[in-house]
């Protein structure tokens, strides 16, 4: 029998972004403000949203396994 994961993020949401640098540093994780609502991506299937990373002062298409919500907005 499947399960169904079920996200609960939303806009608004403090969240820790966990990313990897190619280049020179491995993982490094960052704060960020979830800029949208959950979409699914038409890449990839699977469902992400839209951060913006404090740290990078942009914001990229974030996935489930990449966030912890530290504050909901709600």
């Amino acid at each position: 029998m499947k399960t169904k994961f079920i996200w609960s993020v939303h806009k608004g949401d403090l969240v820790k972004v966990k990313l990897y640098d190619y280049n020179s540093q491995g993982l490094q994780e960052c704060c960020g403000l979830v800029m949208s609502e959950k979409f699914d991506d038409e890449n990839t299937m699977f469902p992400c949203v839209i951060v913006y990373i404090f740290g990078l002062k942009d914001s990229q298409r974030c996935m489930p396994h990449q966030l912890e919500i530290l504050s909901s907005a709600s």
